[in-house]
């Protein structure tokens, strides 16, 4: 199979239609789009393209019972990859939201290279824990003063 033929997905979705269960070629199917959907130049870079992939594959099996086959002319190669497309933004989305959240925690910690002599080290980070709440709680009250600022 060299890409996926809408018809051949169609019928797949009719069978999974009519029983309820969804085949493993329309799996194959999915992740076949996926795939090829990442290597997109838009998504190409980043290093969590199989993490991607796998969550749109999802999205779509959980999306799945909303296709209508009914249509005059139903077209689930665009419906699916549109799910797909979505599913990479949200993705990404919150990816960038843990990596600024890690940012933040790695310059509000005061780093401290563990010593072989000595155990406090160790001991100071299992007292002083990271609240992340309390620092994404900071960042909403900066955004907010700043659009105060901005509509004065």
């Amino acid at each position: 199979m060299n890409y996926i033929n809408n018809e051949k997905l169609l019928a797949e979705i009719k069978k999974y239609d009519e029983s309820g269960i969804q085949s493993e070629e329309l799996g194959r199917m999915l992740l076949l789009l996926g795939k090829r959907y990442s290597d997109r130049g838009s998504f190409a870079g980043y290093t969590w393209k199989d993490d991607m992939v796998a969550e749109a594959v999802l999205t779509c099996l959980r999306y799945m019972h909303n296709f209508d086959i009914n249509i005059e002319k139903p077209n689930p190669f665009a419906y699916f990859s549109r799910i797909i497309h979505n599913s990479f933004l949200n993705y990404i989305s919150k990816q960038k939201k843990h990596s600024k959240i890690k940012d933040i925690c790695y310059k509000n910690i005061d780093f401290i290279t563990p010593d072989n002599s000595s155990t406090d080290e160790w001991t100071y980070f299992d007292i002083h824990g990271i609240d992340y709440q309390a620092i994404r709680g900071e960042k909403k009250k900066k955004k907010r003063k700043k659009r105060k600022v901005e509509k004065k």
